[in-house]
């Protein structure tokens, strides 16, 4: 069903892509001192071919001093808001309930009027949530969140700029065989075999967590990783992948050692699927870690043997 979503998505969200890239030139330089980009839809004759998402640089009249939540919090509702001949991407009475940054992700809790949405009118409303708030300093992600619970009908709960960026099926520059690891009905790990796309600018160990922290796409498996758990970042460097951690997953791990042990071996074994990895270094604040909950590291870093 989610590769299904995606690909009714893709015209449309490609085409906002390639307004955005187009907005973020020329237009940042003529307006980037006047305010703040803040991305909306356009509307009428300017909404046809590649203009369905248009920025605009927006003065939010705050102190110098404000803090980066604050200035979130000033995009979100500046965005409600509309701009002009530009239009909200979200649905008239959306109030906007809270902002909270951390971990470089802005937590963005919208009123039940976001539950509305659906389809492409959920993904514009994203990209252009994504765009703005990825905009400013110490923002990374973004995750959006209704009355305070995560929106069910979305394909993906958090979002990076690079999601927004979207290529066309003749820009994959590979498209890999990998293992990801869910709980099946006996409460086991369980592999299910999934194909991923590798557009440029990407890179496969990052595309599998993503997949992953995403969710079975087979209705006989369950996700292991819970939901809210992050990963800052993963790269391959000869073999090695060194995952970056948030403290707040660590700190948000379940209390029971198996459920800890389930998490960091669906990591591991899903990693060990890319035959680049031969091992997995975990690492949170710049330290590596040593221990995953109450579970020693050193049990998954050397790929399995046989």
């Amino acid at each position: 069903m989610r590769k299904l979503w995606r690909r009714r998505l893709l015209a449309v969200l490609a085409l906002a892509a390639l307004v955005t890239a187009c907005a973020a030139g020329p237009a940042r330089e003529a307006g980037e001192a006047a305010g703040q980009p803040v991305y909306f839809l356009a509307v009428g004759e300017e909404a046809e071919g590649q203009d369905a998402i248009q920025v605009s640089y927006e003065a939010l009249d705050l102190a110098e001093d404000a803090s980066s939540q604050e200035i979130a919090g000033a995009v979100v509702e500046r965005l409600l808001a509309g701009s002009g001949h530009l239009r909200s991407p979200l649905p008239a009475g959306t109030e906007l309930l809270g902002v909270e940054i951390r971990d470089r992700v802005a937590y963005v809790d919208l009123s039940g009027h976001i539950a509305n949405l659906s389809g492409v009118d959920l993904a514009l409303a994203d990209y252009c949530l994504t765009l703005s708030l990825t905009a400013l300093d110490g923002v990374s992600a973004v995750r959006i969140l209704c009355q305070g619970r995560s929106l069910g009908q979305q394909p993906k709960q958090i979002f990076y700029e690079r999601d927004v960026l979207l290529s066309t099926r003749d820009d994959v520059l590979q498209t890999v065989e990998v293992t990801l690891f869910f709980r099946n009905e006996a409460g086991a790990l369980a592999g299910e075999r999934r194909s991923l796309d590798l557009y440029e600018g990407q890179t496969l160990a990052e595309n599998l967590v993503t997949a992953l922290l995403e969710g079975p796409s087979d209705r006989s498996l369950s996700p292991v990783i819970p939901e809210g758990f992050q990963v800052n970042s993963v790269r391959v460097e000869d073999g090695v992948c060194y995952v970056n951690l948030p403290a707040s997953s660590l700190e948000g791990l379940p209390e029971e050692e198996h459920a800890q042990q389930q998490i960091l071996w669906s990591l591991a074994d899903s990693l060990y699927s890319l035959e680049t990895v031969e091992s997995i270094r975990f690492l949170s604040g710049g330290q590596e870690l040593t221990r995953f909950g109450g579970i020693p590291v050193e049990s998954v870093s050397s790929r399995p043997q046989g």
